[in-house]
């Protein structure tokens, strides 16, 4: 199965752009996570298993290059994902 990816502009902000690389559910899990939830209420919201939501976070965490969920979150709300 292939998966979609976000094309998104160039940021200069000095952080990695391996956030373009992110898919479209990546950037959907980690939205929820923005908003407070919790990978159980994430799976629950997009009618998914507790274990394909922490796949797709463990996976943004490895592409961005960060250690947790935060820092991914963040991440990916300073290079703009979130506003795609």
């Amino acid at each position: 199965m292939e998966h979609q990816t976000l094309n998104l502009p160039e940021v200069t902000d000095g952080f990695p752009l391996a956030t373009r690389e992110l898919t479209i559910r990546e950037v959907e899990v980690l939205k929820w996570s923005a908003e407070g939830k919790t990978a159980a209420e994430v799976a629950m919201i997009l009618d998914l298993k507790l274990r394909t939501v922490n796949f797709h976070i463990s996976s943004a965490i490895r592409k961005m290059g960060v250690t947790n969920k935060t820092s991914a979150v963040v991440r990916a709300a300073l290079n703009g994902v979130f506003q795609v």
